[in-house]
């Protein structure tokens, strides 16, 4: 999942889901020490349509906080042209004084809630990929217990060499996941259907 902001790069959904969802291992409660599983999250939440998810609540709140500053400025512009008007009778090298200093602050303060902006749109990310990760770790843990593998790391090609096949309960965690909800097994159809759509075109 891979998304661009105006203010930040959002990078994390397969889209970098590497450097958000698939960051850190989990670590299961029982069977033999020692014994891993590999899971990869970010085709986890492609194939179950939660990168699409997460990207959008992304941009929605991105788009939000976008108004709020533009309204904001304009508010600001606004304020400092009623203000003008007390200052008809100032000498003008005052007002031009008076008047840049309430630009000035004006500048400040949108600044800062730009800041402050910034700031929740990286919490609100990190929040839903949190989201995503916990919805995922009982299923993992329980499909990783039922081949007997007591730890779970996240697919890394940076950090994984090789991997048997049989330690990888990807594929096993969707279709449980599947298997556990009606929306997840239809978002997990569409990118079937849409692949299978230009193979019947070119057929007929």
């Amino acid at each position: 999942m891979r998304v661009t902001g105006r203010w930040m790069a959002i990078a994390c959904l397969g889209l970098g889901f590497t450097a958000g969802c698939n960051q850190s291992a989990s670590v299961s409660s029982s069977p033999a020490a020692g014994a891993v599983a590999v899971i990869d999250l970010d085709a986890i939440a492609h194939r179950l349509g939660s990168d699409k998810q997460i990207v959008d609540s992304i941009a929605q709140r991105q788009t939000s906080l976008s108004q709020q500053l533009v309204d904001l400025a304009k508010s600001y512009t606004q304020q400092i042209e009623e203000k003008k008007k007390t200052l008809a009778e100032a000498p003008a090298e005052q007002t031009d004084v008076t008047v840049a200093s309430w630009q000035k602050q004006a500048n400040a303060n949108l600044n800062k809630v730009k800041q402050q902006a910034e700031a929740d749109l990286k919490k609100h990310q990190a929040q839903l990929v949190a989201q995503f990760r916990e919805q995922i770790k009982p299923v993992a843990r329980r499909v990783a217990q039922k081949r007997g593998l007591s730890v779970i790391v996240t697919k890394n090609d940076n950090v994984l060499y090789d991997v048997a096949p049989g330690a990888d309960i990807t594929e096993e965690v969707i279709a449980d996941l599947i298997a556990a909800s009606p929306a997840a097994s239809a978002a997990a159809a569409k990118p079937l259907q849409a692949a299978a759509a230009p193979a019947e075109a070119q057929q007929r």
